[in-house]
C-alpha cells in the first residue's frame, strides 16, 4: 500500500496498524502455548494474555482515530458514528466486567462457607425433617 502512493507517508498510522496486527497474531499464538490450570506458570500467562489482548484493543482503535485524521474525516459523521458505537461496546464490556466480578464473588463466598462447614444442607438430605433450602 505504501507504494500506491509516492510521497505519501503516514508512519504514525502505519506503526500502529503494524503493531496491532503483531499483537493480534501474538494473541492468536498465545493459545497454542497456554499451560493446564494446575500449571505454576499459569498465573503468568494469564497476566501476558490480558496485558497484551488489552494493549491490542487499545492500540487498534487509536489506529482508526489515527486513520481518519489521515483521510481528513476528524469532524465527520463518520467519527461520531464510530464514537458512539465505540462508546457502546465500552459500556457493555464495563456491564459484563461488573457482572463477572459479581458472579466470582458469590461463588468466592459460597466456597468460604461451604469450607468453614456453615453451607446449607442441599434438598434430598433434608427430606422428610421439614426443612428445605434452594
Amino acid at each position: 500500500m505504501g507504494n500506491a502512493s509516492v510521497g505519501v507517508t503516514y508512519g504514525l498510522h502505519r506503526s500502529l496498524g503494524i503493531t496491532t496486527f503483531v499483537t493480534g497474531g501474538l494473541q492468536s499464538a498465545a493459545l497454542l502455548f497456554r499451560p493446564k490450570t494446575t500449571n505454576k506458570y499459569r498465573k503468568y500467562w494469564k497476566s501476558y494474555h490480558h496485558f497484551v489482548g488489552y494493549s491490542s484493543i487499545v492500540l487498534g482503535v487509536v489506529n482508526v482515530f489515527q486513520g481518519f485524521e489521515v483521510m481528513g474525516l476528524s469532524g465527520s459523521y463518520w467519527k461520531l458514528s464510530y464514537c458512539l458505537v465505540l462508546s457502546t461496546f465500552i459500556g457493555a464490556c464495563i456491564a459484563l466486567e461488573v457482572n463477572a466480578w459479581v458472579v466470582f464473588c458469590r461463588r468466592a463466598e459460597e466456597e468460604k462457607v461451604r469450607r468453614e462447614g456453615g453451607g446449607e444442607v442441599s434438598q434430598n438430605s433434608n427430606f422428610g425433617k421439614g426443612r428445605v433450602s434452594y
